[in-house]
This record gives structure tokens, sequence and C-alpha cells, in this order.
């Protein structure tokens, strides 16, 4: 019996249910104690020698094989979240028993085999995998002492782990499927798991993989715990530069168009940064990354396309960086253009004055557009938006006004779902919405 790869099923089991928060050691062993009295309850009224004979049967055999296997299972689960290793135990154990139990046999009795040393403490990976893609063979490269991985990722993310399969075994890799909804549900089911694993293993180290400096206070004050834990970052390789041709009349450009953000789209940002007002510009360059990625629809990673706006950005002098902080001088293409004084002739009439300019109108803010929305859906008895990707168009029509009206409607979707008047069903597939009831017929 391989005690790890049962473990590893009942893990792997355990997630794919959303069990995990419910398997808590003291919960874990009350499970084993009825398991054990239901294993008990088939002997309870037999005598000895009927308890001995019980199995004869197939059908009793199958039913104590069955409280066998419960009893089992549930031990080498609560083996496994209090960090036991059950073969070194059991080898352990019987080294004490021999002692405290000396032979009273003539016959020679065979002394346990004293357990091995154990191991060094595992390594283990924690990938945020909707913020970024490492395969195995990075992974390894990235942090070479990596034992154990864990793929956290979005329920209807494609995840193609047999690279890491391949780099750590099928034992050592465990993916997690987010539960619930929201901005930052992966942050925090990640988190949790650092908690779950740390109380499992105190002497593991883990680190959390991701560019989301948010994971950082957390990881903080688990160091203070005394707990080895760190972040570390990971960035695709950037496509290599094409060569510039004596008839291009742009920038060199990757061989990946998708690798770079286009002319119009730095332009656009440049634009929207500068019409801010100075209070709501990003104020750190996580920050600006997360708004770069919001207008360029990039929501999962900071990806090559959102690092080659932010340069661009920086070569024409729209925004600063010094270390984390991110400013943002007044750039000569935004400026009002200074007008050059022209002589006037004395006896030339005074120009009429120029007609007052229009105000331009403010960009409606996401809580607007919601509120909008909202509106617009409680005049609608049956034909509601019934799946988000139909929901996303109509949030658009309401946000057409806005400079980037796919970006806003995306700041209004996860706004909708934080403030739970849109409910995702759990198939990602449906959407539900809780303070709109359906108007019943005849009513105004």
């Amino acid at each position: 019996m391989d005690v790890k790869a049962l473990q590893h099923q009942l893990r792997a089991f355990a997630a794919a249910r959303d069990w995990q928060p419910y398997h808590a050691p003291k919960n874990l062993a009350m499970a084993l104690m009825v398991e054990a009295a239901e294993l008990l309850e088939l002997f309870q009224w037999h005598t000895l020698t009927e308890s001995r004979g019980f199995t004869r049967d197939p059908q009793n055999r199958e039913r104590v094989a069955d409280e066998l296997a419960d009893v089992l299972l549930y031990l080498l689960q609560m083996a496994d979240h209090t960090g036991v290793d059950l073969e070194q135990a059991v080898a352990a154990k019987l080294v004490k028993n021999a002692a405290k139990h000396p032979s009273k046999s003539a016959v020679a009795d065979p002394l346990p085999v004293a357990p091995a040393a154990p191991a060094a403490g595992k390594v283990h990976l924690l990938v945020d995998w909707e913020n970024v893609q490492p395969d195995g063979a990075a992974l390894q490269a990235l942090q070479p002492r990596g034992s154990n991985v864990w793929l956290f990722h979005g329920p209807q993310q494609r995840v193609d782990a047999s690279s890491h399969v391949a780099a750590y075994g099928a034992d050592g890799v465990t993916q997690v499927p987010r539960s619930g909804a929201g901005r930052n549900a992966l942050d925090f089911q990640l988190s949790y798991y650092v908690g779950y694993i740390s109380a499992r293993q105190p002497e593991a180290a883990f680190v959390v993989v991701s560019n989301d400096q948010g994971y950082d206070p957390m990881l903080a004050h688990a160091r203070e715990l005394g707990f080895d834990a760190r972040r570390v970052e990971y960035r695709k390789p950037v496509a290599a530069i094409a060569p510039r041709t004596a008839d291009s009349q742009t920038a060199p450009v990757p061989v990946t168009a998708a690798a770079k953000a286009t002319r119009q789209e730095v332009q656009a940002l440049a634009r929207l940064l500068a019409e801010l007002p100075e209070s709501r510009r990003p104020a750190s360059k996580a920050a600006l990354l997360d708004w770069l990625q919001d207008h360029l629809r990039e929501l999962g990673q900071v990806s090559p396309r959102v690092e080659h706006a932010l340069a661009q950005l920086r070569a024409q002098k729209q925004v600063v960086l010094k270390g984390a902080v991110a400013s943002y001088p007044v750039a000569p293409a935004l400026a009002a253009p200074k007008a050059s004084p022209k002589p006037t002739p004395k006896a030339s009439p005074k120009p009429a004055a120029p007609p007052p300019a229009r105000k331009k109108a403010a960009t409606p803010s996401a809580a607007q557009v919601a509120q909008a929305v909202l509106a617009s859906l409680r005049k609608m008895p049956k034909n509601k938006p019934t799946r988000p990707a139909g929901l996303l168009r109509f949030i658009e029509t309401h946000a057409a006004k806005a400079p980037a009206p796919q970006a806003l409607a995306q700041q209004v979707y996860v706004l909708l779902q934080a403030r739970q008047q849109v409910v995702v069903t759990p198939d990602g597939k449906g959407i539900r919405y809780p303070e709109i009831k359906a108007k019943k017929a005849g009513s105004d």
C-alpha cells in the first residue's frame, strides 16, 4: 500500500468537493471515532466465538471491509493534516514497544528496524495561477528546492499540470480550484492554505509564486511568527525584438504582436492618466500595473503587453517611477499650447470674443454606472441577462460615454458581485439578481 499516494488522492478528493475547511484535526479525530464505533457495532451482540466466524458470510465480510476502509481513510487524513509520517511513526512505535515489553519467549525476537531520519523540510510552492502560469521547468529554475506544488486557479481556468507532474511527481502536485467569486477570492483562499500548511508542517517552508504584492503583509506576519515564508515573482521571457527595416515608420516591434500595446493604446492611456484628478492617479507601481491591466483587459496577470505599455509611458515621460512610487509630470504633448503674441495694428478692430468652450462631460464612475444598470434591470421583468457575457455587454451600453467602455464595464461587473447584487452560479455559466424580484404578471 502506497500511503503517500493514498493521502494525495484523499487531498484531491476533498478539494474537488470543497471539504478542506472541515478537515481540521479535531473534526477528523471525531470522524475516526464514529467510524470505529460503526465497526464495533457490527460485533456488538456477538460472542467471541461468533465474532471469529462473522466474516465467513460474504455480505458480513463486505460490511466489515467498508468500515475498516473508512477507519483507515480517516486515519490517513488525520496523519496528513497533522504532518505525521505514518511509516516513520509505526517504525518508531515498534521500537518503543519492544523496549517496554521485552519478549518472554526463548525464540529469538525479531528486533524492529529503527526509523530513518526524517527528510529535510519540505518547500511548498503556492502558485497564484490567475496571476502567473509558470510550467514545471520554470518553477524548478525559480525555486530549485521546491518539493510540493499547489496550483490555485479559477473554476473555469484551463490548467495543464503535465509539466509539473513530470517535474515533481504526481504526489507533489495539487490543484486547488477557487471556490466563490469576488475580486480577491483566490488571494484569500491561497492565504488560508498558507496557514493550513504551516499548521500541519511547522518545519516546512512555503513560497507564494505571484507578482501580486498584496501577499507581502501576510507573509511578513508569518515570518514574525517564526515561519519560513516568502514571495517570489515570475516573469515570462519577453519575445525577441524584430530588427527595424528601412521602410518601418514605427519603433521596433516584437515578433509576437500580442506582446506589446499598440501606439493608439499607449496614447489613449496617456490621455486618460492626464485627465484623471491627481488624487485618483495610481500612486504606486503595483497600483499603476493594476490600472493598466484593467484598461488593457489583461486581468489574469502582468503580461508583456502591460509591461510594454508601462515602458512606453515612461519613455514618453508620462510616468516616472522611483522605486515603488509612481508620479506623473506634466507632459508637453498634453499641456495647453501657448499662443505667440502678434502685434495688432492700432486701426484694426478688436477681435470678437471666442465662443465659450463646451464643458467636457465628466467620465462616469463605476458606482454611477452600477446604479444606472440596476435601475434598468429593475425595469426588465423577463429579459434580464442570464449569463455573465450577456450582462457585460449590457453594462457596456451604459458605459458607452466612458473613454474605455469595456474596462469600465469590467469594473462595474466586479463591483456588482462584491455588493452581492449579482451572483454567479457555482458552474460559472449563469447569474442571479438577489435584490431584484421578478414582477408578477399584471403588476405595474
